[in-house]
């Protein structure tokens, strides 16, 4: 007679302290992942900035100096030259050319943002993945957003409260290029108010901080809460933002109000303090 062997299975007790087990990797693996996906976000926001950046340089270049101005045509007096906002008019700088050209006016014989539908158009380099104020499909209104802002303070007109300035690069920035700040980020969405990249009209609607208020940055507001005439930063510690020699660094929340003026201003005069 052949006698059967009983193969050895899990008891009740090793099954769940097998399952204990697994739940605790778990708890520990998600977070490392999170933080993975979190520190690939920032860097991708930084990446953005860089490259909007080094496309406003590059501009500014081709053009004999004279910046992008936050608003209005550029260069004034350049046949074909563009009317729009300075995300505008580093498209062709962000390997956007083609998107430049269809917006060409043959009637007025210049590019302009409100032309065949440009302004609506999502443009990835404008958006940060830590922005989550995005308005349905990308859109508030048929404008595409952007999770970033230009400085008013540098590329505006600020003795005359208008968009539409005329510096130049680097001589207009005589506090220094990597002592002022270009670009910074702002939510694609405030309440009702969105951050529109092609909207260059004079209203908290343009892709613009510090225009109607000299106040420091917010951190991480409700987007019901937030105040479209600052920049907000994604994370609670703190603000992304770019120099205008081209470098990213990240600002903390701790930084005063009269530090954060002194780093908008181009030709103030001032000494950053040691909370930048």
């Amino acid at each position: 007679m052949t006698r059967t062997r009983r193969r050895a299975g899990f008891t009740l007790f090793q099954l769940l302290l097998v399952l204990a087990i697994l739940a605790v990797l778990l708890g520990l693996l998600l977070p490392a992942v999170a933080k993975v996906r979190e520190a690939a976000a920032r860097q991708q926001c930084a990446n953005n900035l860089k490259q909007m950046a080094l496309a406003t340089i590059n501009a500014s270049d081709t053009n004999g100096g004279l910046m992008p101005p936050l608003a209005g045509p550029y260069p004034a007096d350049a046949a074909n030259g563009g009317n729009g906002t300075v995300f505008f008019h580093i498209l062709p700088y962000l390997e956007q050319d083609n998107l430049y050209k269809r917006s060409l006016d043959d009637q007025a014989k210049r590019y302009n943002v409100w032309h065949n539908g440009t302004y609506a158009t999502l443009i990835k380099t404008y958006i940060s993945p830590l922005d989550a104020s995005a308005p349905p499909g990308g859109r508030y209104q048929g404008w595409a957003t952007t999770s970033y802002a230009a400085n008013f303070q540098l590329l505006g007109d600020p003795a005359a409260n208008t968009l539409h300035g005329k510096a130049r690069f680097p001589a207009s920035i005589t506090d220094g290029t990597s002592n002022t700040i270009l670009f910074t980020t702002r939510y694609q969405v405030c309440g009702e108010t969105p951050c529109a990249w092609g909207y260059d009209g004079g209203t908290q609607w343009a892709p613009a901080f510090a225009y109607e208020t000299s106040g420091k940055f917010q951190v991480a507001p409700p987007p019901g809460q937030c105040d479209p005439n600052l920049a907000q930063g994604f994370q609670a510690s703190g603000i992304q933002i770019n120099m205008c020699d081209g470098s990213v660094r990240f600002v903390s929340s701790s930084i005063s109000p009269q530090t954060w003026w002194y780093a908008i201003t181009p030709n103030g005069g001032e000494v950053l303090g040691d909370d930048y």
